[in-house]
């Protein structure tokens, strides 16, 4: 029961990442300085890296490799409050950025549920 538990936690992490990346992406187009895409894609990459793993962990049918798998994660989500507060700083309009900070704080969340 606790790898279905763990599963659907891992479900909630990849909606609020996908959410908070498209944010990203809309933040993107709303610029055409050069320094704050790059920005920004830093911010997109490190958080589809997260995702990555997320989705790596969500595909292991053993229990064993599963459980090492989340206790990573579980460890790593400390990165996420860290992506958020960064955001906060790179995205220039506000609103934006307080959606982004929402979606990985929940992610976050979810991570610790693991």
């Amino acid at each position: 029961m606790k790898q279905a538990s763990a599963r659907q936690h891992l479900n909630d992490i990849v909606a609020n990442i996908r959410a908070a990346e498209l944010l990203l992406v809309q933040a993107s187009r709303q610029t055409s300085d050069l320094e704050l895409l790059i920005k920004l894609h830093i911010e997109y990459s490190a958080l589809d890296s997260y995702l990555s793993q997320v989705l790596h962990t969500l595909a292991l049918s053993d229990e064993a490799f599963f459980t090492t798998a989340t206790d990573a994660l579980k460890q790593q989500c400390g990165v996420l409050q860290q992506e958020a507060e960064d955001i906060g700083v790179t995205v220039p309009d506000f609103d934006l950025a307080s959606e982004i900070a929402r979606y990985l704080a929940q992610a976050s969340q979810s991570a610790a549920l693991l």
